[in-house]
């Protein structure tokens, strides 16, 4: 596979606010580190910020399909970002899942768990529209929300806000890949039924309610980019 090229050093903010834009396709030889994945996973936990710009726990998880992480296994994921969940979401989804737990290179737990060892590039194109950018980068993910309880406990109001956190992540996502040299996008168009079936997830507990890629970018060459007087 094609790694993501070295930046050299680290790039401030600023410049990576400026340049993130959403990919258009990827190149299907890209490859992404397995420690650059991990790290971009641990930004997802809500004890540091921006996670303090909302005031709810988390109620958004991930379930991801990974394609082309160095020394991780291709298959479907699930990440927790409330370890407390481990027992629910066994209990919720299918009985012959593995939940077989990633860990980093320093031993440490990281809410990764392996839930089945399969090629997923098919399953993500296909549960995502069948777009092949959910199939060609290093990884697709569905956002699974807690649904049916928060809109029972605040009000049906509440369901703008689990839009809220799902775009809070994804905008995490898009400036850690420009940060490695990668590219992400939204998915909007997706099969959530189907994702439910998948995971064996029943009634409206919890609903996919977006989808996301990440990837080494093919650039479209009739983008221009022109420099502002900030």
């Amino acid at each position: 596979g094609s790694p993501i090229p070295d930046r050299g050093s680290v790039p401030r903010a600023r410049q990576i606010i400026v340049q993130r834009r959403s990919a258009l396709s990827f190149d299907p030889r890209g490859v992404l580190e397995r420690e650059t994945f991990l790290r971009m996973l641990d930004r997802l936990h809500p004890s540091a910020p921006p996670w303090d710009a909302i005031d709810w726990p988390p109620h958004v998880h991930l379930v991801l399909f990974i394609h082309r992480v160095r020394d991780l296994v291709p298959g479907i994921y699930a990440y927790l970002r409330e370890p407390a969940l481990l027992d629910e979401w066994r209990a919720a989804m299918r009985a012959e899942f593995m939940w077989e737990a990633v860990t980093a290179s320093s031993g440490e737990s990281t809410s990764l768990f392996l839930l089945v060892p399969i090629d997923a590039r098919r399953i993500a194109n296909r549960v995502s529209c069948d777009q092949d950018i959910a199939e060609d980068g290093f990884f697709g993910l569905a956002m699974i929300a807690r649904f049916a309880q928060p809109l029972r406990q605040h009000g049906d109001w509440f369901y703008r806000r689990l839009f809220w956190e799902c775009g809070l992540l994804g905008q995490l996502f898009y400036l850690e890949a420009e940060a490695a040299g990668a590219r992400s996008t939204g998915i909007g168009c997706y099969y959530d039924d189907p994702v439910h079936e998948l995971l064996g997830l029943s009634g409206n507990e919890w609903q996919s309610l977006y989808h996301f890629s990440m990837g080494l970018p093919v650039e479209d060459t009739r983008l221009t980019t022109e420099a502002i007087g900030w």
